[in-house]
């Protein structure tokens, strides 16, 4: 049976995960506020500490199973990017810990969590993370951080990131799929570069993706007077309650999503 009601999708990380701060958040992020225009369902697959691989690739999965259950039910997808230095490993004997069959084997990993670790490397101060691995490989773990955070650019984040992109847009139509794609916290501001600018005129030739470098979730909340839910957080990168997500998903989707004939 063809389902008529609007499926709203959502993945990104912990900006946008229902199960953050629980039970504070519990269908209180913006695909629920904006749910309650469209009266359709909410998928929320956003899960703390994702990487911006897998959020695409778990959005792939998820879209294309949704196709195979439901050819022909709306979907409007909201995807969230987040921090380009995170990345992920391939454990073979360690499953992702949500126990979800399309997550895998697949782990984030982020050799710091310090906004500042470029200069404090420079200068010999610590930015890695303290985190239990095990026993096996804790060396080899450490030194591919220590190397990941020696070779790291954004450039070369940034133009795969919109490298992936551009197909993304393009799976996106072929399925049929109205969406938006934004930024958590707002993406490092690059100069100049061919490839760079090549696929950022490709990314952003239509609306629906949200300048990555021009715009944030948190820093538009930040900027609007919201509270973070942790008083310690620094605004621009803080968790926002459900106040924002209300006023995110009204200000911000539901005009953007008219703007660009979604709505």
């Amino acid at each position: 049976m063809d389902l008529d009601f609007p499926l709203i999708y959502c993945n990104g990380c912990s900006y946008s995960d229902d199960n953050y701060s629980p039970p504070i958040m519990m269908k209180k992020t913006y695909p629920h506020y904006l749910n309650n225009k469209l009266q359709g369902y909410v998928l929320n697959k956003a899960i703390a500490g994702s990487n911006n691989r897998r959020i695409i690739r778990t959005s792939i999965h998820d879209i294309l199973h949704q196709r195979q259950l439901n050819p022909t039910q709306p979907i409007v997808a909201l995807i969230q990017l987040t921090f380009e230095v995170r990345n992920e490993l391939w454990r073979d004997k360690e499953k992702h810990s949500s126990l979800l069959p399309e997550e895998s084997n697949f782990h984030t990993t982020q050799f710091s969590g310090m906004l500042d670790w470029k200069e404090r490397l420079l200068t010999g101060k610590n930015i890695f993370r303290t985190k239990k691995e095990n026993k096996q490989d804790r060396g080899f773990y450490a030194k591919l951080q220590e190397a990941r955070a020696f070779y790291y650019s954004s450039y070369d984040e940034r133009i795969n990131l919109l490298m992936d992109l551009v197909t993304f847009k393009y799976f996106l139509d072929a399925n049929g799929v109205k969406f938006l794609i934004f930024q958590g916290p707002k993406a490092q501001k690059l100069d100049e570069e061919y490839l760079l600018d090549f696929f950022a005129r490709e990314v952003y030739n239509d609306g629906r993706v949200i300048n990555l470098e021009d715009f944030g979730f948190t820093n538009w909340a930040a900027d609007n007077n919201f509270s973070p839910l942790s008083p310690t957080e620094p605004r621009d990168i803080g968790h926002y309650g459900p106040d924002a997500h209300e006023s995110f998903a009204n200000q911000i989707l539901i005009p953007k999503l008219k703007q660009t004939g979604q709505l």
